[in-house]
């Protein structure tokens, strides 16, 4: 078994998660023991970002200045972990900002750790991960529903794995900002809230009925609060009924404004809750729901799994990039030969560069293995497919960043830069590109042939391949397509020598 403490000394096994919700933002640090997870420290603040996203796509001032005083919290508290121990996400919000860099820069500084942008589908898969974890699966397919302040995952699975994953655009704050905005509550304003969420599962509905389910399961502050509510009122035993979230419209009906205070509903869940409640009644009705039990493990739970899974070298993204290359009828043995040559070119080169040769060998080891996918569509243009189909497909377990460098660096792999395309204002991935050229170019033959003892070294932005004069001699195609090569990172303002030694 692969011990954490040997990687992180004497804080060696705790990690730390962080979701940056639409709603709140949630923290926890947790200890890895025996194999099992003791959670040591939980924070969660109601920055409510959703409710800060105009209809531009831009963030308002009030919620960032929200969102940054409470990552500066955090940020202390993680300030002393190595970024390997540490994942943060952000979700709907954070995915709908029309330009997020600037966020995520300003995030990062305080965090002192990257901050990834997920996909629904991905944000759906660690929600399983973590309530699989909470609730033990049992025989046949679960449904686990979560619901956020901007989108809710709708997942079946069976064991550990989820099967069918969807995120639909609702969430407790984007519907209560959407029709209850000034705190007022009519029958006609829930009527139309409601028509709304149906609307919104409408066009998935029959996936899930079709597949069927022996059991259901809640995630979410929502849920949670849902269960509590339903519970300290006496209208259950602590599961969620319909008969339940009725019996909790009906309350804000007669009351006719959000601040309704109910008993079991916390003061700070208050603002957005009825917003929740309205998309997890349709939820049941429009899915035939009885009963759903809350589960206290989401999204961050699932995200340490995750995490300790890469830590410990299972890495869902691995598994990922093999079965779609499968998918694609990607000639495996060839990619092999493509990685092994483009991690001994980028081996002799990472300290010069600044790169940390484990992660940027990941990300190279993956771009060799996807980025002949294209050629299951056509040969032509086939790099252009390829990227397509990796920025578009669902590749879980990467994040929204990692799969657009990696369909840049399959869109780069060939011919001449797409200037206009490709990132060249990301220095790492356009030296990352060089080297994935150079390795398709060294096993570019249909058969497999030993690569000659390459020397790779660079100065400035001038590159150096020493190659063996007499395998020069007998290759004098691979050395066509190198000096053409030259040419084309001459456009990109770098130079590549080839020399015989």
């Amino acid at each position: 078994m692969f011990n954490l403490s040997r990687l992180f000394g004497a804080r060696a096994s705790h990690i730390a998660a962080i979701d940056l919700g639409s709603n709140s933002f949630h923290m926890i640090v947790a200890r890895w023991e025996n194999d099992q997870l003791t959670l040591l420290d939980k924070l969660r603040d109601p920055v409510r970002l959703g409710w800060g996203l105009t209809e531009d796509g831009r963030l308002d001032d009030e919620a960032r200045d929200r969102a940054m005083a409470c990552l500066d919290r955090f940020g202390e508290r993680l300030r002393d972990y190595p970024s390997r121990s540490v994942r943060i996400v952000g979700t709907k919000t954070l995915r709908s900002i029309e330009d997020s860099r600037a966020f995520l820069s300003d995030a990062q500084s305080r965090l002192g750790h990257p901050v990834e942008i997920i996909s629904g589908e991905e944000e759906a898969r660690l929600v399983y991960l973590g309530v699989a974890h909470c609730i033990a699966p049992g025989e046949g397919r679960r449904m686990v529903v979560d619901i956020g302040g901007g989108s809710t995952e709708v997942i079946l699975g069976q064991g550990m794995l989820p099967e069918l994953k969807e995120s639909l655009s609702m969430g407790c704050v984007a519907l209560t900002k959407r029709f209850f905005y000034d705190g007022k509550v009519t029958d006609k304003l829930i009527k139309k809230a409601r028509l709304a969420c149906q609307q919104e599962i409408a066009p998935v509905l029959d996936r899930f009925l079709d597949q069927g389910w022996q059991e259901v399961l809640g995630a979410s502050g929502t849920i949670k609060a849902a269960a509590k509510v339903c519970e300290q009122n006496g209208w259950t035993d602590g599961a969620i009924t319909l008969d339940g979230l009725k019996k909790i419209i009906k309350a804000y009906q007669d009351h006719g404004k959000l601040d309704l205070n109910l008993k079991g509903l916390s003061s700070d869940r208050e603002p957005v809750f009825l917003g929740g409640v309205i998309v997890l009644t349709s939820i049941f009705e429009s899915l035939g729901i009885e009963k759903m039990l809350a589960a206290d493990w989401a999204l961050r739970e699932g995200l340490l799994y995750d995490l300790k899974g890469r830590l410990e070298n299972r890495d869902i993204r691995q598994e990922s990039v093999d079965a779609l290359a499968k998918r694609f009828h990607v000639n495996i043995p060839k990619a092999d030969q493509v990685e092994q040559t483009a991690r001994v070119l980028l081996d002799q080169v990472a300290e010069i560069w600044g790169m940390d040769n484990v992660e940027a060998g990941k990300l190279l080891g993956w771009a060799a293995r996807l980025y002949p996918v294209g050629l299951d569509i056509s040969h032509t243009d086939y790099h252009k497919h390829s990227a397509y189909i990796i920025d578009n497909v669902d590749l879980a377990g990467c994040s929204k960043a990692e799969q657009a460098q990696l369909a840049a660096l399959a869109l780069a792999h060939r011919k001449r830069f797409p200037l206009k395309k490709f990132p060249m204002d990301n220095t790492e991935l356009v030296l990352l590109a060089m080297v994935l050229r150079l390795a398709v170019i060294f096993n570019r033959a249909q058969k497999k042939t030993d690569n000659p003892p390459i020397q790779f070294s660079v100065q400035k932005q001038t590159l150096t391949l020493s190659v063996p004069g007499q395998w020069v001699e007998n290759n004098p195609l691979t050395l066509a397509d190198l000096e053409t090569e030259a040419g084309y990172v001459k456009d990109i303002g770098y130079q590549l020598d080839i020399v015989a030694v």
